[in-house]
């Protein structure tokens, strides 16, 4: 499974969904990368599925969740990823 989670420098929520999906990514088999939207490859991403709000999550290149979610939140968005 594959996510990207998109975030910005200036966002004051996207530390707080990094660390959480830091924390999933520890217990759930993933390929998880973060990616800041002030640069090419997370610009591409933002352009492409045409997001609008950071921290974003983008799970096998579908955007999945917008804003920081709870750990239990984060781990169902993982169980209903893992089945697409």
């Amino acid at each position: 499974m594959k996510i990207e989670l998109l975030v910005s420098k200036w966002c004051p929520t996207c530390p707080q969904a990094e660390r959480v999906w830091g924390e999933a990514s520890h217990q759930v088999p993933m390929d998880f990368r973060v990616l800041d939207v002030g640069e090419r490859e997370g610009r591409e991403i933002v352009s492409r599925l045409r997001i609008r709000t950071v921290p974003a999550v983008v799970i096998n290149g579908t955007l999945r969740a917008v804003g920081a979610q709870p750990l239990g939140e984060v781990l169902e968005l993982l169980g209903d990823g893992a089945a697409t």
